[in-house]
C-alpha cells in the first residue's frame, strides 16, 4: 500500500489515517466537563459514552448497548458502572457485563456479553484514550511536561469544536508565513512581541527542524545586540499536539524582556482529536512558570478584549464575517474555507516546505503502522525530571 496526501485527512475506522492514529493516546474529555451522568463523544468515525463510575474510575463504552442497541448516552451511573436503562444491563468500565435482571441462568449469559471498550488515562485534567489493536497492552501513556505538576499554574481551557477536517488545523502550525499575514493586525501583530519580531514588511527568517516528537518551525530574526537573534519556536508533535511558548507575549501582553534571555516559561500544548472527517475537538492546556502572579486572568481578559474590529456591511452576508482582528476566528475563517488535504488543487512554494515537511512525515508515519511497523512519536524520552516536553524556546540566543 503506498499512503498519498489524501489518506491524512480520513480517520475512520479501517482507513490508513485511522489506524495510525488509533496507535496514540487521544484526548477524549476535560475532566471537570464530566459529571453525573454519561458524555457522548465520537471519536475517530465511533460513537462512544464517556462516564465516571460512583467510585470515580473513568471509563468509555461502545455508545450503543450490546443487547439491542439503546444509547448509554442515556443510562444510570452506578458504584460498578453504567447501566442501561432500556432492560437494566450493567456495564463495567472495562466493558464486562455484570448483570442482566431479564435473563436467568445465573450469569452464564451475562459473561458471554462483552461492550466495546477503550483503555483510558486521567492526567493534569484531561481524560486520554487508546483505541488501538492491543488494548489490553497499549504504549506507555507519554507524560507531557504541562500535564505533569512541577511548581507552575496550570489552565485546563475550555474544550473546542470544530466543523471541519482536524489536519487543516494541525497542518497550519508549519506555515509560519500566514502568522504575519492572516494574523498581522491582529493578535501577533499588535502585542508586545509581535511588535518586536512579527512584520509583514520584515518577517523572520523559519526553517522547519526534525525532532524526535515530529517537527518545529524555528523561526529568526537579528536582535538589537551583536551576535545573537530573536528566536521562536513551534512544535508540531505527532500525531496531533501543538505546542506554542510566545501565547504571553502575543496575547497577554507580557513585558518581553522578563524571558528574552531565558527563554519561555509559558507552555501551550494542543491535542486535536478527530470526531470524524468534518469534525474535530482541541484541547488545550496551559502551564505557566513565570513571575506573573495572574497570568490566566491577564490572558482571559485581553482574549475578552480581541474581538473583531472591522465594520461590518448591511450588505456583506458572508457567514463568517466579521473576523479580522481575532486569530481564532482568522484561522477558522482560512482553514475551515478549505477542502481536505488530498482534494486541494494546490501550487505549493518555497515557504510552504514546512507543510511539505509535515506531510512526509505523516504519511510515512501512516505507511510505517501499514507495514506493522511502530510510528514515529510512540514512544519517547523523557527528561531527568520524568517529563516529556516540546520545544517552545520564545527568546535570544546567539547566532550561528
Amino acid at each position: 500500500m503506498d499512503i498519498t496526501n489524501g489518506d491524512i485527512p480520513h480517520v475512520g475506522p479501517g482507513t490508513p489515517g485511522g489506524d495510525w492514529l488509533r496507535r496514540y493516546w487521544l484526548a477524549v474529555g476535560a475532566a471537570r466537563e464530566l459529571y453525573d451522568i454519561p458524555q457522548a463523544v465520537r471519536v475517530l468515525g465511533e460513537d462512544l459514552v464517556l462516564f465516571r463510575d460512583l467510585e470515580g474510575r473513568p471509563g468509555l463504552l461502545g455508545r450503543a448497548c450490546a443487547h439491542r442497541g439503546a444509547s448509554l448516552e442515556y443510562g444510570d451511573i452506578e458504584a460498578r458502572g453504567i447501566r442501561c436503562v432500556y432492560h437494566g444491563w450493567l456495564y463495567d468500565v472495562s466493558g464486562r457485563c455484570l448483570e442482566q435482571p431479564s435473563e436467568s441462568g445465573a450469569g452464564t449469559f451475562c459473561h458471554k456479553v462483552r461492550q466495546v471498550s477503550y483503555p483510558v488515562h486521567e492526567q493534569g485534567g484531561l481524560i486520554f484514550a487508546y483505541l488501538g489493536p492491543d488494548p489490553e497492552n497499549p504504549p506507555p501513556f507519554l507524560k507531557f511536561s504541562p500535564l505533569v505538576d512541577h511548581g507552575g499554574q496550570r489552565l485546563v481551557e475550555d474544550i473546542r469544536h470544530f466543523d471541519y477536517n482536524w489536519f487543516n488545523f494541525y497542518e497550519n502550525s508549519a506555515d509560519p508565513c500566514h502568522v504575519w499575514i492572516l494574523h498581522g493586525a491582529s493578535g501577533y501583530g499588535r502585542q508586545s512581541w509581535g511588535d518586536r519580531f512579527f512584520s509583514a514588511d520584515d518577517p523572520p527568517a523559519f526553517e522547519p527542524v526534525d525532532t524526535p516528537y515530529g517537527m518545529k518551525i524555528v523561526m529568526t530574526k537579528p536582535s538589537g545586540a551583536p551576535g545573537t537573534f530573536f528566536v521562536d519556536e513551534m512544535s508540531l508533535g505527532l500525531p496531533s499536539i501543538l505546542q506554542v511558548g510566545d501565547t504571553p507575549y502575543v496575547h497577554a501582553q507580557v513585558d518581553p524582556q522578563l524571558g528574552l534571555n531565558a527563554g519561555s516559561d509559558y507552555e501551550h500544548l494542543l491535542f486535536l482529536t478527530p470526531n470524524d472527517d468534518d469534525h474535530f475537538m482541541l484541547f488545550t492546556v496551559d502551564y505557566y512558570t513565570g513571575p506573573e502572579p495572574d497570568i490566566f486572568g491577564r490572558l482571559a481578559e485581553m482574549r475578552r478584549r480581541e474581538e473583531p474590529d472591522e465594520q461590518l456591511k448591511s450588505h456583506d452576508k458572508r457567514p463568517l464575517m466579521p473576523f479580522r482582528g481575532n486569530v481564532r476566528r482568522e484561522d477558522i475563517v482560512s482553514q475551515g474555507t478549505q477542502d481536505i488535504v488530498g482534494r486541494r488543487a494546490e501550487h505549493l512554494g518555497p515557504s510552504d516546505r514546512g507543510v511539505i515537511m509535515l506531510r512526509k512525515m505523516v504519511r510515512e508515519a501512516i505507511q510505517a503502522v501499514a507495514d506493522g511497523k511502530d510510528p514515529k512519536a510512540l514512544h519517547l524520552d523523557a527528561n531527568a525530571d520524568g517529563l516529556v516536553t516540546l520545544d517552545s524556546f520564545v527568546g535570544v540566543r546567539p547566532g550561528p
